[in-house]
């Protein structure tokens, strides 16, 4: 079992900053975008949320991350159910797609060793903060 976090709460309340950031953005109205390549959006979508889970998903157990994934897919859900609330967005099925492939591409960076990322991060903190041997 992997050692506690120490700053739990830390990590977890700047995780739910970042989820209520994300969700404002998507729902601000959105200015011309003339200049974007095509599709843009959706590489940003899944970048956005390939982070998400890393981020979660190295604050939870190992075992919990399907819990992580549904979580995220039911925010990137939600956040395109509110957008099509507004009369300047509107609910888009390739954005939640890419939503969903972003955290595929997050659980598979997490596979390959940034999971626990908040572990280490701690450890590091830890022992650069350390005076002398018996400190």
């Amino acid at each position: 079992m992997p050692e506690p976090l120490r700053y739990s709460r830390l990590w977890w309340g700047l995780g739910a900053g970042l989820l209520s950031v994300i969700l404002i953005v998507s729902l601000w109205p959105l200015a011309e975008q003339q200049d974007a390549p095509p599709h843009s959006d959706k590489v940003l979508h899944a970048m956005t949320f390939a982070f998400l889970f890393i981020w979660f998903a190295g604050l939870a157990e190992r075992g919990r991350r399907w819990q992580v994934f549904t979580g995220l897919l039911v925010y990137g859900l939600l956040m395109e159910v509110l957008q099509s609330l507004t009369p300047y967005r509107h609910m888009s099925v390739g954005d939640f797609l890419a939503d969903a492939a972003g955290l595929g591409a997050g659980w598979l960076l997490c596979l390959a060793g940034l999971g626990g990322w908040a572990v280490r991060v701690e450890a590091s903190l830890l022992a650069a903060n350390k005076i002398g041997p018996d400190s």
